[in-house]
């Protein structure tokens, strides 16, 4: 045996949360994410899911990073300690942070809380903080699962998906904490949770709330106010069945500044889970469950009122069993339905169906050879209704087969190669409204689902104390839909990559983990053959494409009660190539934050930070050559902070 099969990556992570008996402090540790502490009757579905991503690429964060870094946006946290996920120009400062994954054919990935089927939501515009739905107090971990995954999680999935775990009880005991942040830019954030668990059931709870009292620095901002919640419930029915359910609410209300005008937009965002595992057989299990997600977004002064819903049930068989001596097969069957109901500015009211059947499959040799194979087979349905009035049928597939195959194998103990090649598909329904009625033209493709396949290759070397994890990828998106006078044309999309992730732990007392990507290529190709570069979804549009995303944190450990933290993001710059082959050339930025904790008890930290040291303001939105214009724009802010467990 040359090495047991583990799926190691690069885990910001803070000190376990195990009876909750300390506040958590930024620290930087690898951990080998084989899954968190499971239920016996979620312990065979853990071990197929294992297997089967073996041979995938993925990066997570821990909470108690999200928490110190940006405690109101986790996803500008998350792009800053996660390789694989693209900055675009002007996105770059605390109140943004997208979820595109490796690939520029879409507008970003679909998201998935606790492993439940993926989904996308109506999100906020305009201005202020965004990815707010969860509190940061309850994120366990966000991970950035890299490369098509539409076997596991269907649609949304060209490049990746977001996954965020959340806390859960069975990990505290009579657990109550709060943390507290105040900053110059006048804002006071307020998080709570409560958690705690017996032998047949656990709850965890949390609360989050944000003021924040901007009066018009940044220019475009008058004030913000963020409140949420989270509850997850589990309930034991035996010892091999257990039942969760899990409750968020999230109202976001920005009030933004518009030509002198304070403008009100709301988001109100709801989810609701529920699911039962059961073991009713050594190796043998079934989950089954519903996802509901309800997300609106208004404008008033612009007339803008968005929404979108999802209603999601699905079912899942999975076996873990020994072929013979050194051979193991795991693997699932699975049922879904999805229905997303969308609307936009009382024209449009969608609803899109998917239907799917779905297995997953891997076999490991000798404890080291693992082989993975997955298929999923989708069907469409469209009920497109604009103005009052139902559409004819503009589906160009009713169907689509995703699929899945990996390899991961360690030729010397601490040298393992994986590779993969998947599949990922997107409806995109967001070319409603957005590319006004184009796909309503019978003379275009109407509404294509977007596919992507994505080849990968990646080896991840051990040493003692650190490793290296690099991964080389090409994803090819088709179907990806382009305005052309007045119908929707379908476009191929080629990009590729190099990503790299670093780990080293440098004495007891210093550690550092650092993150490279690089886009290799980006070209896009219309259905006549002809090659357009950057400029994918319409004429005089141009893709900036980042050259190179540099990452780096590092954390010292000053004394046992006293650490100190950095972590840092640099752009080299952008380019935009356009039709015709003309480039326009954007400045990169450097952002750098600093931060600092004091255990004054095992169960009270104090906490400072310096967001944005170097008081960047552009984020890459400048041409070269032109001046910088940073009027109006917030840079250097200063918080101070505590976390109490009582």
């Amino acid at each position: 045996m040359k090495g047991r099969v583990v799926v190691t990556t690069v885990v910001l992570m803070a000190g376990t949360a195990v009876e909750a008996v300390r506040a958590e402090t930024f620290n930087l540790e690898p951990v080998q994410v084989v899954g968190s502490s499971v239920h016996p009757s979620q312990a065979v579905r853990s071990q197929v899911e294992e297997s089967f991503n073996a041979g995938r690429s993925a990066s997570y964060v821990d909470g108690s990073v999200i928490q110190n870094l940006n405690p109101v946006n986790k996803g500008d946290a998350l792009r800053y300690n996660a390789v694989g996920l693209i900055n675009q120009p002007g996105g770059g400062d605390r109140f943004g942070g997208g979820t595109k994954i490796r690939t520029f054919g879409d507008w970003g990935a679909a998201e998935s809380i606790d492993g439940l089927p993926a989904f996308k939501s109506a999100g906020e515009e305009g201005g202020g903080y965004s990815n707010t739905i969860i509190p940061s107090i309850a994120v366990d971990r966000i991970g950035v699962l890299r490369g098509g995954r539409a076997v596991q999680y269907g649609d949304g999935t060209d490049g990746g998906v977001v996954e965020t775990t959340i806390k859960s009880g069975r990990s505290y005991t009579d657990h109550q904490a709060v943390s507290l942040d105040v900053s110059t830019a006048r804002e006071a954030l307020t998080q709570g949770e409560v958690a705690d668990h017996g032998d047949a059931w656990d709850y965890y709870a949390a609360g989050s709330w944000l003021q924040g009292e901007y009066d018009g620095d940044p220019e475009n901002l008058d004030r913000q106010v963020v409140l949420g919640g989270l509850g997850k419930v589990g309930w034991n029915l035996g010892p091999g069945t257990r039942a969760e359910f899990l409750g968020i609410v999230d109202r976001s209300s920005p009030d933004i500044v518009r030509n002198g005008n304070v403008e009100e937009i709301t988001v109100n965002s709801e989810v609701g889970a529920a699911t039962v595992d059961h073991k009713y057989a050594e190796g043998r299990s079934v989950r089954a469950g519903m996802l509901v997600t309800n997300t609106r977004s208004t404008w008033d002064a612009r007339g803008r009122d968005r929404s979108v819903d999802n209603r999601i049930l699905f079912a899942d068989h999975y076996l873990t069993a020994p072929l013979t001596d050194g051979l193991r097969y795991d693997g699932s069957i699975g049922v879904e339905y999805k229905q997303t109901d969308y609307l936009r500015d009382r024209t449009w009211d969608n609803s899109f169906t998917d239907v799917s059947v779905k297995s997953a499959n891997a076999v490991t040799i000798d404890d080291n050879l693992v082989l993975s194979a997955g298929l999923r087979h989708t069907w469409f349905e469209n009920d497109i209704v604009y103005d009052g009035a139902a559409q004819p049928d503009n589906l160009a597939d009713d169907s689509v087969w995703s699929y899945e195959l990996g390899a991961s194998y360690s030729v010397f103990e601490k040298t393992r190669l994986r590779g993969s090649f998947a599949s990922g598909f997107n409806r995109f329904f967001e070319k409603y409204g957005n590319f006004g009625t184009d796909a309503l033209n019978t003379e275009g493709a109407g509404d294509d689902i977007v596919e992507s396949r994505t080849y990968e290759v990646g080896v991840n070397q051990g040493w003692a104390g650190g490793f290296l994890d690099m991964a080389l990828y090409t994803t090819e998106q088709d179907g990806v839909p382009r305005r052309n006078d007045g119908a929707i044309e379908s476009v191929t999309v080629d990009q590729s990559g190099l990503e790299v992730e670093l780990f080293q732990q440098i004495g007891k007392d210093l550690t550092l983990s650092a993150g490279y990507m690089r886009v290799l290529e980006l070209e896009t190709t219309r259905a006549d053959g002809s090659k357009v570069n950057g400029n994918i979804f319409w004429d005089g549009q141009s893709t900036s494409v980042p050259e190179n995303q540099f990452s780096l944190r590092a954390d010292y450990r000053l004394t046992e009660t006293v650490n100190l933290w950095g972590a840092g993001y640099y752009s080299t710059g952008y380019e935009a190539v356009d039709a015709d082959g003309d480039v326009t050339e954007r400045d990169g930025f450097v952002r750098l934050d600093l931060g600092a904790g004091w255990a004054v008890t095992d169960s009270w930290v104090l906490r400072a930070r310096v967001e944005n040291l170097l008081d960047e303001r552009d984020f890459g939105q400048t041409v070269k050559g032109a001046p910088v214009n940073d009027e109006g724009k917030l840079g250097r802010v200063f918080w101070l902070g505590t976390d109490i467990t009582f």
